[in-house]
C-alpha cells in the first residue's frame, strides 16, 4: 500500500512576542508559514476563491472547521481566533491536506489523536512546528452511524443541520460524503460556523448557534430555486473573470477543465454563469470590445453548439479583423497551456471537436428565412442571416481551422481529422438509425445523419455540397470526395485522382462508399470516338456495300470520259450523266449514314435520360418515404426475431451468390436494372433480386423492414406467397438460413434475375 502523508500550512503572520511569553500578530506577511511541502495550485486557487472563508462574525466559539475535496486532494481548514498588536481580533487558519480525495475522515482522526485533549482539533499555533515530512496517514476508516440523521440524506444541498441536534465533525463529514456520492460530485461541509462567505458552496452546514441556523436558512432561501449546488463554482467564476481580463494562468485553464468533467455542469449552467457576466447582452447588442470577445470565445469553447453563432457574430462586426485578433490571442494562451500538458486537456479538447462538428452540421443546413427579417439582412436573430449565412460561415470556419496558433485549429490538425476518418469507417457497420451514441452530442448528430448514405447507396442530398467544397478548400480530398459523392452523386476528376491515383479508373471505394468519377472533356471525346467506332462496326456491311456501288458508278463515269475521243459527241453527255449518278449515290449514302448515326445517338441519349429519371424517381421515393403519412409502429420483439432469422439467411445468400455476380457478362447488371453507382455492391444486387423474385416494390427499403411492423409484415406476406407457390407444406413467411426457401430463392436468382437470357 502506498504511504500517504498529511501536510500542513498556516496563515502567514509576523509573530510578536508578548510580555507573558505568548504571541500576537504584527500583520500578515502574504506568505504561508509552517509549510511541510509545496502547496498544490488547486488548493491555493480554492483558498483565493474564498471557498474556506468565514465572513465577519463567522467565528463564535474558540474554533470552527471547514472540510472540502479540492481537485485530487482532501483538505481541512481549522479557523481560530487570535489578536494583533493593536488588540483587535483576527481569524487565523491552519490547513491540513493530503493527496487523494477520500481522506478527509482520516485527516480529522489524525488531528484529534495529535491534540492535547483528544477532543478538539489542532488550531493555529506559530510555535507548533510540524514535521518537515508531514504525518503518515492511517487509511483505515471506521464506521460512522447516521441513524439519527437519515432524514437529511434525501434533502437537496445546501443543508443546514438543526443546532439543537448534537452533531460531530465526523458525522457531518459522513453526511456530506453520502449526499455527494448520490449526486456524483465532490463534497464540502462547514462545522460550528456562524457566517460563511459563500454558504451555497457547501453541501452541509452545522451552525454555531440557533441564531446562526436561522441566518443561514434565510440567506439560502434567497438563492434561486433552479440553482444547483456545484462544488468549486467560485473557482470557476474567478477563472472566467481572470480570462476575460486577459490574465490566463494554468490554474484558470485547469479550473475550466475540471468543471467540464463535472457531471452536473451542463450548457444550462454555463449559459446562466456567462450571461451573468454579460455574454447574452454582448451578443444581442453587438458589443465588440476585447473583454466581450474573450467572454464569447469562452462561451464557444464551453458550449460547442454556440460556436457557429459566435463566428457569424464576429463576421458581422464593424471591424471583424479586430475580433478575430482578440479571439486568436485568447486561443494562443490556451494552446500554450495545452502544449505544456502534452495535449492533456481531454474535456476542453472534446468540446473543441464537438464544436467543429457543430460547424460542419450547420454547413449542410439550408439557410432559414423569416419574413420579419426581409429588411434586416445583417441583423442577428438566432441563425437567420438571409443570403449571408452559408458563405460567411464557410469563410469563418476555414479561418478558424487554419489559424496558426488557434486552439480549434490545433485540435483540428492534431486529432479531429483522424477521428472523423475513423468514425466514417464505422458507419457502414451501423445498421440501425440512431445507433451512434458513444460520441458527444454534436458529433453524434452529424454521424447519425450520414448513415442513410451508406444504408441506401445512390441517395443524394445537395445540401452537403458546401461541405464538399469546404473540405476541397482546406485540402482534405478524401473527405471532399465523400461529400461530393453524397451531394452530387459523382466526384470531380481532380478530387477523384487524389484519392484514386490509378488512371482511367471510373469508380472506386472509400470508407466503404462507392465513388463515381465525374466525366471530364477527355471522357466525352473518348466516348464520342468509341461511339463512332461502334457505329462503324455495327453497320460495316452496309457502309462497304454503299462504297463499292458508289466507286463502281464513279469508275463507269470516268471510263466514259476517257472514251470521248473514240465515241461520238453524244456519248459524252451519257458519261457525264453516269458520273453524276455515281457521285450523287455516294452523297445520298453518306447522308443516310449520318442520319442513321444521329438516330442512334438520340436513342442512346433517350435511354440514358430514362435511366436517370428512373434512378431519380427511386431516390425521391426513398427520400420521401419517411414523410409518408402512413402510421408505422416500432417492430415488436416477436417480429424482430423473425426478421433476424431472415436477415441471417439473406447474408448467407449474398455470400453464396458473390461468385455468380462477379462472373456476370458486361452490361448484364444494366439490363437487370441495377444502377451503375451500386453495381459493385453485392448486397444491393441480391436484395434487388430478392424483391424482384418476391414481386415486391423496389422502393420498399430494407432498413425499414427491420424497424417497423408494417414493413416487416409486407415483406413476410410476400415470402409466404412465394413459399405457397413453391409448394411448401407449411408456409411461415420467414427465410431460414438452412431452410428450403433460401435454396429456392438462390436458384431463382441465378436462373431468372441474374440470367436474363435464360429467364
Amino acid at each position: 500500500m502506498t504511504m500517504i502523508y498529511i501536510h500542513e500550512f498556516s496563515t502567514g503572520i509576523e509573530v510578536k512576542r508578548t510580555s507573558d511569553g505568548g504571541w500576537e500578530s504584527g500583520g500578515f506577511t502574504g506568505q504561508y508559514m509552517n509549510c511541510t511541502r509545496e502547496i498544490p495550485p488547486e488548493i491555493l486557487n480554492a483558498i483565493s476563491n474564498r471557498e474556506f472563508s468565514l465572513s465577519e462574525g463567522g467565528l463564535q466559539g474558540s474554533w470552527a472547521m471547514v472540510g472540502r475535496q479540492v481537485g485530487g486532494y482532501s483538505v481541512v481548514a481549522v479557523v481560530s481566533r487570535g489578536r494583533d498588536d493593536r488588540g483587535r481580533s483576527v481569524s487565523l487558519y491552519r490547513y491540513f491536506w493530503c493527496e487523494g480525495k477520500d481522506y478527509i475522515e482520516a485527516i480529522l482522526r489524525s488531528m484529534i489523536s495529535r491534540s492535547s485533549n483528544k477532543v478538539d482539533p489542532l488550531v493555529f499555533d506559530p510555535d507548533d512546528q510540524p514535521l518537515s515530512t508531514g504525518y503518515r496517514l492511517n487509511q483505515d476508516s471506521q464506521p460512522v452511524s447516521l441513524d439519527k440523521f437519515a432524514e437529511y440524506l434525501d434533502s437537496s444541498p445546501p443543508i443546514v443541520i438543526l443546532y439543537e441536534q448534537p452533531c460531530t465533525h465526523l458525522i457531518l463529514n459522513e453526511i456530506a460524503k453520502e449526499i455527494a456520492k448520490r449526486q456524483g460530485q465532490d463534497y464540502s461541509w462547514a462545522y460550528k460556523v456562524a457566517a460563511l462567505e459563500n454558504p451555497w458552496y457547501f453541501q452541509v452546514i452545522y451552525p454555531a448557534s440557533s441564531e446562526a441556523e436561522n441566518n443561514f436558512k434565510e440567506v439560502l432561501a434567497r438563492r434561486p430555486r433552479d440553482s444547483v449546488f456545484i462544488s468549486g463554482e467560485a473557482g470557476i467564476k474567478t477563472a472566467i473573470k481572470a480570462i476575460i481580463k486577459g490574465r490566463v494562468k494554468p490554474e484558470h485553464i485547469n479550473s475550466l477543465e475540471i468543471a467540464l468533467a463535472h457531471p452536473q455542469i451542463d450548457a444550462q449552467f454555463w449559459n446562466k454563469l456567462l450571461d451573468g457576466l454579460g455574454a447574452s447582452k454582448a451578443y444581442k447588442d453587438k458589443i465588440y470590445s476585447e473583454p466581450m470577445v474573450r467572454l464569447l470565445t469562452l462561451k464557444a469553447l464551453l458550449i460547442p453548439k454556440f460556436l457557429p453563432e459566435f463566428l457569424i457574430w464576429m463576421q458581422t462586426a464593424p471591424k471583424p479583423d479586430d475580433c478575430w485578433e482578440f479571439c486568436r490571442k485568447l486561443q494562443a494562451s490556451i494552446v500554450t497551456e495545452y502544449k505544456k500538458k502534452s495535449g492533456d486537456l481531454p474535456c476542453l479538447t472534446r468540446n473543441v471537436k464537438d464544436g467543429i462538428y457543430s460547424l460542419l452540421s450547420r454547413l449542410i443546413t439550408k439557410p432559414k428565412f423569416s419574413p420579419s427579417d426581409s429588411t434586416i439582412k445583417h441583423k442577428l436573430r438566432g441563425l437567420v442571416h438571409y443570403k449571408f449565412y452559408i458563405p460567411q460561415l464557410v469563410k469563418a470556419t476555414k479561418l478558424l481551422l487554419t489559424q496558426k496558433d488557434g486552439f480549434w485549429s490545433q485540435v483540428y490538425r492534431v486529432s479531429f481529422t483522424t477521428d472523423l476518418g475513423y468514425a466514417l469507417t464505422q458507419i457502414p457497420d451501423l445498421w440501425e438509425p440512431g445507433i451512434i451514441t458513444n460520441y458527444p452530442e454534436e458529433q453524434q448528430n452529424f454521424l447519425t445523419n450520414l448513415q442513410q448514405f451508406w444504408q441506401y447507396p445512390g441517395r443524394i442530398d445537395k445540401n452537403y455540397l458546401s461541405l464538399a467544397q469546404f473540405f476541397e478548400e482546406v485540402k482534405l480530398p478524401h473527405f471532399a470526395a465523400i461529400f461530393y459523392q453524397i451531394s452530387t452523386g459523382e466526384v470531380p476528376p481532380n478530387i477523384f485522382s487524389q484519392v484514386s491515383p490509378r488512371r482511367h479508373i471510373k469508380q472506386g471505394k472509400l470508407f466503404e462508399m462507392m465513388l463515381i468519377r465525374k466525366k471530364g472533356w477527355r471522357d466525352h471525346i473518348h466516348s464520342a470516338f468509341f461511339a463512332g467506332i461502334n457505329f462503324v462496326k455495327d453497320n460495316f456491311r452496309f457502309i462497304l456495300r454503299g462504297m463499292v456501288i458508289g466507286l463502281l458508278l464513279g469508275a463507269i463515269g470516268l471510263t466514259t470520259i476517257l472514251l470521248i475521243n473514240i465515241l461520238e459527241e453524244s456519248m459524252v453527255i451519257i458519261g457525264l450523266l453516269l458520273g453524276t449518278i455515281g457521285l450523287t449515290t455516294i452523297l445520298l449514302i453518306s447522308s443516310l449514314l449520318i442520319s442513321l448515326y444521329d438516330k442512334a445517338l438520340q436513342a442512346s441519349r433517350k435511354k440514358k435520360i430514362a435511366t436517370l429519371k428512373e434512378e431519380l424517381t427511386s431516390a425521391q421515393a426513398s427520400t420521401t418515404d419517411t414523410n409518408n403519412p402512413e402510421t408505422l409502429t416500432e417492430i415488436s420483439p416477436e417480429n424482430q426475431e423473425l426478421f433476424n432469422r431472415t436477415h441471417e439467411a439473406i447474408k448467407a445468400m449474398i455470400t453464396n451468390l458473390t461468385d455468380d455476380i462477379n462472373q456476370l457478362p458486361l452490361n448484364t447488371l444494366n439490363s437487370i436494372g441495377i444502377p451503375e453507382k451500386v453495381q459493385d455492391n453485392n448486397e444491393y444486387i441480391v436484395l434487388f433480386c430478392v424483391k424482384q423474385i418476391l414481386r415486391i416494390d423496389q422502393n420498399l427499403q430494407y432498413g425499414e423492414i427491420r424497424q417497423y411492423n408494417e414493413r416487416w409484415q409486407k415483406f413476410s406476406d410476400a415470402i409466404w406467397k412465394y413459399q405457397e407457390k413453391k409448394g411448401a407444406n407449411t408456409p411461415d413467411g420467414v427465410i431460414d438460413k438452412d431452410g428450403r426457401t433460401r435454396g429456392w430463392l438462390e436458384e431463382d436468382i441465378r436462373n431468372q434475375c441474374l440470367n436474363q437470357d435464360g429467364g
